[in-house]
């Protein structure tokens, strides 16, 4: 999958909200299937979270690059952790006082954090001032506090009952291809949501697919990827689950998550680019960040599920800038199970026991997200 085909363009933008408003505009996306009885349209947008129900705004804060940090021992007291710092400072570990096993670990000068187990991307690199680490308030809010504090997200979500699967690509869009193998990337999305929909309607969800043969939305990839948000939307989905397989150097191997990233914040790839002008960069809140403490919590169980299912190297929880996740009235994450440029991971993804092994871990995640939010509900 190529990053730059995920980008929401000003004109795609445009046609989203041109196509939303005709008639039957949004039927364009969804699955051929027997004729309905015309429904009452849905509201544009669904009730979401208020803003978190804790803040870090009671503490000290310190501009760095315009970028407002608080400090790690601040963070640790706020969540209700204990914090060490090694000798040199360089590194600090946030641990739960009532579960040791709740845990960070986060190193000076890299936005790279061990979360739980989880290699977890920050959205700005921790720093190194005066002897103590800081990090950025929006890390601190928006992925930290809901890996290790949840209820902090505020209004929970209500239980999920339907769930969106969207098979990347298709049609026209093979997506990523291993010509060796014969591979596709659009088979193998299309073959895992299949299989995940049945695991899922099993276990009692609604389950609403983007699409449920070889076909493309829009012939325009920016339409394309804004109709499949608006599909869910349309269906009053409770989480979107974006499925892929990535594309990457031939050595690189591994299983990626990704959530929207925080406005204001670039995307986890954004931080390798030779150039430092960043044209997706927003500074709006869009859709999808009323859900971005949901997001977070969705994508680690997602993740956790994976890694362990599938034995997979951890390549982290990411950000970014996708377009298909942009709009969305839910939480929503994007997958990459496996990358089918790698020789030995695109041979196992040929085999159908990988791809039942995907959709088996996707369906366990999304069990363990729902006892996460049902954990967090007023007894």
């Amino acid at each position: 999958m190529s990053p730059a085909a995920f980008r929401l363009t000003a004109l795609g933008a445009f046609f989203l909200l041109v196509t939303a408003s005709l008639p039957g505009a949004q039927g364009a996306a969804t699955p051929p299937g027997p004729a309905a009885a015309p429904a009452a349209p849905a509201p544009l947008l669904r009730a979401a979270p208020e803003r978190p129900a804790r803040s870090t705004a009671a503490l000290a804060s310190t501009s760095f690059g315009g970028i407002d940090h608080v400090s790690a021992t601040d963070l640790a007291v706020w969540l209700g952790c204990t914090g060490a710092a090694n000798d040199s400072a360089r590194k600090f570990t946030l641990t739960d006082k009532n579960n040791p096993a709740n845990r960070a670990e986060l190193n000076a000068d890299g936005r790279e954090a061990l979360v739980n187990g989880l290699r977890v991307f920050l959205g700005s690199p921790v720093l190194l001032r005066g002897g103590k680490l800081y990090v950025s308030r929006i890390d601190a809010e928006r992925c930290l506090a809901p890996l290790l504090r949840p209820a902090f997200g505020g209004v929970v979500p209500p239980p999920p009952k339907i769930i969106a699967l969207d098979p990347g690509h298709g049609g026209r869009d093979d997506g990523t291809e291993n010509k060796e193998l014969g591979l596709k990337e659009k088979t193998l999305t299309l073959d895992v949501s299949l299989r995940l929909k049945k695991l899922l309607e099993a276990a009692g969800y609604r389950v609403v697919l983007t699409r449920t043969e070889d076909r493309e939305l829009s012939p325009r990839k920016e339409i394309d990827l804004a109709l499949r948000a608006s599909f869910a939307n349309r269906e009053r989905a409770d989480l979107f689950v974006s499925i892929h397989f990535n594309a990457a150097t031939k050595d690189t191997q591994g299983t990626e998550v990704f959530t929207y990233a925080p406005r204001m914040q670039h995307a986890t790839d954004w931080w390798g680019q030779l150039t430092r002008d960043d044209p997706d960069l927003e500074t709006g809140e869009q859709p999808a960040n009323r859900f971005d403490s949901w997001n977070v919590a969705l994508a680690a169980a997602l993740h956790r599920q994976l890694l362990q299912t599938l034995q997979t190297e951890d390549r982290g929880k990411k950000i970014a800038h996708w377009a298909v996740l942009k709009t969305l009235n839910c939480p929503g994450v994007l997958v990459e199970p496996a990358i089918l440029s790698n020789a030995a991971e695109a041979r196992r993804a040929a085999r159908p026991e990988f791809r039942q092994q995907v959709a088996e871990a996707l369906a366990a995640g999304i069990r363990d997200y729902a006892a996460t939010l049902d954990s967090l509900r007023p007894r």
